[in-house]
């Protein structure tokens, strides 16, 4: 399942690879913010909006007669066509992203979140672990105990999908 992150990473990545355009200027004339690319590089996730305006920009970037892309809003002055260049900024960048977004996060949770996701009582989320009913902690020292992330959330997901396997289907009227 690729989530909305991957698919906004894997489209801006390809964008910045066949535009040759810098990270940091699609930041600026996207959402006016220069520094959105490197901020999502480092983990940021995008707000709705902001992906949406960045989306908009890239769909909105035309290719002019000559088969180069120009920016949205300046139909009258088209540049001669060229090949777009790519600076070792913009392809690292876009390589970064891509990797990104391919590559899985992987995230420990302490208990007090692991509590909060799941709306079980500390003991219970112990108690299910040890039955296997609930995913096991990992113990990354003697005193120190986390679950992964992903783990819990399938674990959420698979209960939502057995409620809904489960629930009649009703109409109203």
């Amino acid at each position: 399942m690729v989530t909305l992150e991957e698919q906004f990473n894997t489209r801006v990545s390809a964008f910045l690879g066949t535009t040759g355009l810098g990270p940091t200027t699609l930041g600026m004339k996207a959402v006016g913010d220069p520094n959105l690319m490197r901020q999502i590089e480092r983990g940021r996730s995008p707000s709705l909006r902001t992906a949406d305006r960045v989306l908009a920009f890239i769909a909105g970037y035309k290719l002019d007669s000559g088969g180069a892309r120009a920016p949205p809003g300046k139909p009258g002055r088209s540049k001669p066509a060229t090949r777009a260049r790519t600076t070792k900024r913009s392809r690292a960048m876009s390589e970064r992203l891509r990797d990104k977004s391919t590559r899985l996060r992987t995230r420990f949770l302490r208990i007090s979140a692991v509590e909060a996701r799941t709306g079980l009582s500390r003991s219970t989320i112990y108690e299910w672990s040890a039955a296997g009913r609930f995913p096991p902690p990992v113990r990354l020292s003697d005193r120190v105990v986390r679950w992964v992330e992903s783990e819990v959330e399938e674990w959420i997901r698979e209960r939502i999908e057995r409620r809904r396997a489960a629930a009649p289907a009703t109409t109203r009227n």
